[in-house]
């Protein structure tokens, strides 16, 4: 019965919240105050269902489910651009953006809320507080003959790939609740507060100059909890008591948290800047970011240990007189460190007429003193160093649009073309050995390179009205996919002003037997449901 309420519940919010937001037509932007102000956004009801559940999923001591619903996402996102001024001396304009969520699977799943550690299930049910979650963006925006300035919290964009990430190296990623592929890069990255000024010049390929500060706003990436569907699964991690208490995975990563300092002036400032132009009929940047590790490295034995003996300590506590595995007072020692390194990079797209004006795009880091963890057999299970290296990472882009035969045209009502665009990466570690730890870069075991092929469709149907996605990608040192088709239905424009949409997809991952590398033997199969209105 309380599923069945919580269910009618779900439908009701999500119905409530499309029809305060369709009193106007959809369009890019609702427009009021005579132009003066502008706001878009969207509410988005997301399911995904589990196609392949393993038995110890579901029973036994290890077992967290109770159900193949293992996502269920009420999202909001609201953005406004309000200008206060506008003429031919100044533009001064406000930009803020807000979200908000409610994942409820865990209320629909009693053994999944239970395998989720109270702390973690708190903060991926809602959003954390209103900093770290609910403001996405908040900046001014002051333009003056040839100068910019933008200070505030904000995203920046400096090249985008389908799926990996290479020249796109200023905001963290929030990966508790998607991940690239799946869900839009502006919606899984991490707005940090900033200034950033641009320079625009008279010189020869009309070069634009910028620079990005970043006080002191570390943030670093936000993995996915442990039992959620995005974390790796309950029982393949230590625990004391199954299915009811967090895992050493949980453990690890609230200690993760603790251990990096959010606002330190003097310790997690970061700059850079770029440099934008068009030579050649090239659009090119070069960039330089000077900047704290996204994620942790350690090296320590001895805080390792300490953190060990007191998760072990606090499991058997709790095994033998009751209660949760309560940490009680964290270890002061910093297990977990996070370096700061250098990283140069840039970005070139241009078309070639001759080779049927397909558009061609180009993005490279080098990545200076990167640091790394050093483990027995490059395992992260057995730390023992902390290093340097640098690494060299290459993508390149080809797009085209395909004219398909006129049967499939006449068959599904179209005359849109195939957009279709593929990717190659290439990653290379300078100075390698065979111990250090790669996996979350997706190296096999004791490798230096690792490279992927990626891949992009699109195809509208029946006048517009469907669409077809298809995304895909496939590393081949690790033997790692993923493939991610999805049918949109766009509802016609008298259907509550327009702007509304449905999404009916499924999401496959695959790997080569016993090539266990990061978190990917986690991804589980699943159906996409999912219910946008845009407005």
């Amino acid at each position: 019965m309380k599923k069945k309420v919580l269910f009618l519940s779900t439908i009701l919010t999500t119905t409530v919240l499309i029809l305060l937001f369709t009193h106007h037509p959809a369009r890019a932007m609702i427009e009021l105050m005579d132009g003066k102000l502008k706001i878009n956004g969207f509410i988005k009801e997301t399911m995904y269902l589990r196609t392949q559940m393993q038995d110890r999923e579901k029973h036994g001591p290890g077992g967290n489910h109770d159900s193949i619903l293992d996502y269920a996402n009420t999202a909001v996102m609201i953005e406004a651009l309000y200008t206060l001024k506008d003429d031919d001396d100044m533009a001064v304009r406000l930009f803020g953006g807000l979200r908000w969520w409610w994942e409820k699977a865990p209320l629909y799943d009693d053994d999944l809320r239970r395998s989720i550690a109270h702390r973690d299930r708190k903060d991926y049910v809602h959003p954390r507080n209103f900093d770290d979650d609910m403001l996405t963006e908040l900046y001014i925006d002051i333009q003056r003959g040839p100068w910019q300035i933008v200070i505030g919290k904000q995203i920046v964009q400096w090249g985008q790939l389908d799926v990996n990430r290479v020249a796109d190296v200023v905001n963290p990623l929030d990966l508790r609740h998607g991940v690239p592929g799946v869900d839009a890069w502006e919606e899984i990255k991490q707005g940090i507060w900033m200034i950033r000024t641009f320079y625009q010049s008279e010189l020869p390929g009309n070069l634009l100059f910028e620079f990005i500060f970043n006080p002191g706003d570390y943030r670093g990436t936000l993995l996915p909890y442990q039992s959620t569907h995005w974390g790796p699964r309950y029982f393949k991690n230590a625990q004391f008591k199954p299915g009811h208490e967090m895992g050493m995975f949980a453990w690890l990563h609230q200690k993760m948290n603790r251990d990096h300092h959010g606002w330190n002036l003097g310790e997690n400032y970061e700059f850079g800047g770029r440099i934008s132009g068009y030579t050649w009929d090239i659009d090119w940047t070069l960039l330089y970011w000077n900047h704290k590790s996204d994620g942790a490295v350690t090296a320590d034995p001895a805080a390792v240990s300490a953190l060990a003996t007191q998760y072990v300590t606090a499991g058997l506590k709790s095994m033998f007189l009751g209660g949760s595995v309560n940490p009680g007072d964290w270890p002061s020692t910093r297990v977990f460190k996070y370096k700061r390194y250098q990283t140069i990079g840039g970005t070139a797209q241009t078309q070639i007429d001759w080779l049927r004006y397909t558009t061609w795009d180009l993005e490279w880091f080098y990545e200076i003193d990167t640091p790394l963890s050093k483990g027995e057999r490059g395992s992260s299970q057995a730390l023992y160093d902390e290093v340097r290296r640098d690494i060299l990472g290459i993508a390149i882009k080809v797009s085209d649009r395909i004219r398909l035969p006129k049967w499939f045209n006449n068959t599904f009502r179209t005359q849109k073309k195939l957009e279709i665009s593929l990717t190659y990466f290439w990653e290379k570690v300078f100075n390698h050995d065979h111990d250090l730890v790669l996996d979350d870069r997706k190296h096999r075991p004791r490798d230096n390179i690792t490279d992927a092929v990626s891949l992009f469709l699109r195809q509208e149907l029946w006048h517009t009205s469907w669409n077809l996605v298809f995304i895909g990608n496939y590393y081949f040192q690790v033997g790692h996919w993923m493939a991610v088709p999805v049918f949109t239905y766009v509802f016609p424009s008298d259907f509550l002003g327009g702007g509304m949409r449905v999404d009916i997809g499924a999401k496959f991952y695959g790997r080569q037997k016993h090539k266990i590398i990061g978190n990917d033997y986690d991804k589980k199969d699943s159906i996409i449901l999912r219910l946008r209105y845009e407005f």
